[in-house]
């Protein structure tokens, strides 16, 4: 009976070995410069410089600046100060700011109103010189874009009513540029 108690008895691997490597494997990977190992790597690229081979020519554009003059002090309704929040919509109240004065440079132009600025946008948009080819409709011309640069200072309010005045002179293509740093 005891040769058949042998070969009922559950087999066991033992799990020392398998450890051993594991543990190895956790070294191995702890102490290897991946970087260096990926430089040794092949990669299959593309030989070609891009997605597109087609050229993409800059297209001109109105350059619609805003500076700030003057900031201008805040002033709050009766009875608010700056720190209070409105208790009805869980934000700080709003303000007007007192003798804040902006000037806008369009083009190489300068000017001190929006009215000045909203003439002068109609009157390149007026002018044939003001025309670009429209790559959607090709042999057909469109009005070029503009593109309103806030300077460092300027409030949200300057350059919305400053795009709505470019909108007002019939441009269609309105963008925004950034990245001017923070006032000094």
């Amino acid at each position: 009976m005891s040769a058949l108690d042998d070969v009922q008895e559950e087999v066991k691997p033992d799990m020392t070995p398998m450890i051993d490597v594991v543990f190895l494997m956790i070294i191995f990977f702890i102490c290897i410069d991946f970087k260096v190992l990926e430089s040794k790597l092949p990669a299959y690229l593309p030989k070609d410089k891009g997605s597109n081979p087609n050229k993409v020519e800059p297209q001109e554009q109105l350059s619609i600046k805003v500076y700030v003059d003057k900031v201008g002090t805040p002033e709050y309704p009766a009875g608010v100060d700056k720190n209070s929040v409105n208790i009805n919509t869980g934000r700080a109240y709003r303000f007007k700011l007192k003798d804040h004065k902006i000037r806008w440079e369009v083009g190489p132009k300068p000017f001190g109103t929006l009215a000045e600025v909203e003439a002068e946008l109609v009157r390149i948009a007026k002018d044939p010189n003001s025309q670009v080819a429209d790559d959607k409709h090709p042999g057909q011309k469109k009005l070029m874009s503009c593109v309103i640069e806030a300077y460092p200072g300027t409030f949200y309010d300057d350059v919305a009513k400053t795009a709505d005045a470019a909108h007002n002179a019939k441009f269609e293509e309105i963008n925004f540029g950034g990245g001017l740093g923070a006032k000094k």
